[in-house]
């Protein structure tokens, strides 16, 4: 019996052992089986923050794209720009550099990124409106260019023209003269005066011409010059300079006033020997008229013969 009994005792034990390990089998299995499924969750979890912290790098980077290009369109909001990628370039560096993510880091640095896009595209759209602005103000320019380069070249045209015209209208409107006549005079005894040819015996040289009929000239008082050479060149008896129409200066023999009316004007003018007795030889004289030369001729004197 009592053997019967402790046999009973034992197949029991047995049997609760038994119980008792395939429990503890199913224990471990089950715990193996969630510490697998918690850890593919957590490797998700990695990768998914991980390609969440690449793409805000990839945001940061295509925006610092977009400021360089519009930075070098140099426009008046190129040190905004420059600050504003400053900004970018420490943000990403920041997110590079961090070797744990979380969400919770994750969600402050979406709202970073969200602020600096904000700010990007601003800024942006700015830049827009000023090249916009740039072109239409480029297009009016050369617009104004073009017109006043035809303006000019009109402008050209006409002070082209009208110097023609004024330089015809000088032309056409001078006062020149004809006939003019050269005469050496000796004075007689009773003090009137004779021609003569005799070089030793010219006391004075008169000089005639006449300024001719112009209906455009310009009428009123007109400064007549005569000035006479002897034959090595030397302006005779020089009374003093003129002004020449080229701006230069010239001495001059003798000078008048004269009041011309457009009609023909006859005009004598006489110049009286001072010193020396004249020489034999061709003594040019030049006529000007309002310091333009107008006319000119020569006189030819010769020796005495037996002082007659």
């Amino acid at each position: 019996m009592e053997e019967k009994a402790k046999s009973s005792n034992n197949k029991i034990k047995s049997s609760n052992n038994k119980i008792l390990i395939i429990a503890l089998l199913v224990l471990l299995f089950a715990l193996i089986g969630y510490t697998f499924y918690n850890n593919n969750d957590h490797k998700e979890a990695v990768k998914f923050l991980q390609d969440e912290k690449e793409q805000i790098i990839g945001n940061l980077t295509a925006m610092e794209e977009k400021y360089d290009i519009a930075i070098a369109q140099n426009t008046s909001l190129s040190d905004s720009l420059t600050v504003e990628k400053e900004r970018i370039i420490a943000f990403k560096d920041s997110v590079k550099s961090l070797k744990k993510i979380n969400s919770r880091t994750l969600s402050r640095y979406r709202g970073q990124l969200a602020n600096l896009k904000a700010t990007n595209e601003r800024l942006l759209d700015e830049v827009d409106s000023l090249r916009l602005a740039n072109n239409m103000l480029t297009e009016e320019k050369d617009s104004i260019n073009s017109q006043l380069q035809v303006q000019t070249t009109y402008n050209d045209t006409l002070v082209a023209q009208n110097m023609e015209l004024a330089k015809k209208v000088e032309i056409g409107g001078a006062i020149n003269v004809e006939n003019v006549n050269v005469t050496a005079m000796k004075m007689r005894s009773n003090g009137k005066y004779t021609e003569t040819n005799k070089a030793q015996k010219t006391d004075a040289i008169k000089v005639e011409f006449r300024l001719i009929e112009n209906e455009i000239a310009t009428p009123g008082d007109k400064e007549a010059y005569i000035v006479l050479k002897n034959p090595e060149g030397k302006v005779i008896n020089a009374k003093g300079t003129f002004m020449l129409k080229d701006g230069s200066e010239s001495k001059y023999t003798d000078q008048t006033i004269v009041n011309y009316e457009n009609a023909d004007l006859d005009v004598v003018m006489l110049v009286e020997r001072k010193g020396e007795k004249y020489s034999k030889g061709s003594y040019p004289i030049e006529v000007y008229v309002d310091g333009k030369l107008v006319g000119s001729a020569r006189l030819e004197l010769s020796d005495s013969f037996l002082g007659l």
